[in-house]
């Protein structure tokens, strides 16, 4: 006789919209906007910067109007991360999904994302309904933000890199030229 199968915890905050192995249903998350697109805008001397109008609808559209980013930091890459604040659940219950696989394939959990970092090192940082708002020093400084910031969709959430670094070898080709093709289109030279 074997043994039967261990059952499957519920993951806290979707409310059944989720599958065991991660596919969301139609629901909550799966009418989620997604993060596409891209664009350079500048850094004003106090840190202001815009969210661009593609990226800041979704944010709105995924928080009910809601005008509040949820800032991170993407340590491994050297960019910050940028969401709605609906976003953390999503992202709890994927931490949650690591560390249920991990400890089924006997890895330690503490292997998988780090709840500290996607949940302390993080900030709901308000914006005007231009898209405008002020970058706090430490995440400029994490990401080495100072006159431009690229903004570029991942799906889920999107990414705000110096644009230096993508052009020293940190973004693929493609990437490369988008960044250089912002920056023409701007009339800056490199």
């Amino acid at each position: 006789m074997g043994q039967s199968p261990r059952p499957r915890p519920r993951i806290a905050g979707l409310a059944g919209n989720a599958s065991p192995t991660g596919c969301f249903k139609a629901g909550k998350l799966a009418d989620r906007g997604l993060f596409r697109g891209h664009a350079l805008q500048g850094i004003d001397a106090k840190g202001r910067v815009g969210i661009p109008a593609p990226l800041r609808a979704t944010i709105e559209r995924n928080s009910a109007g809601q005008k509040l980013l949820l800032l991170g930091v993407n340590e491994s890459d050297g960019c910050l991360t940028g969401a709605d604040t609906n976003q953390s659940d999503a992202a709890f219950a994927r931490i949650e999904r690591e560390q249920e696989r991990a400890l089924e394939h006997d890895r330690a959990p503490r292997l998988v994302a780090s709840p500290l970092v996607t949940f302390g090192i993080t900030e709901e940082i308000p914006f005007d309904a231009s898209g405008r708002f002020i970058l706090p020093s430490f995440f400029r400084d994490e990401a080495g933000l100072a006159e431009w910031a690229f903004f570029i969709g991942k799906g889920d959430h999107f990414e705000i890199w110096n644009p230096q670094r993508l052009l020293d070898g940190s973004g693929e080709a493609i990437v490369q030229r988008a960044v250089r093709s912002c920056f023409a289109q701007k009339g800056v030279t490199l």
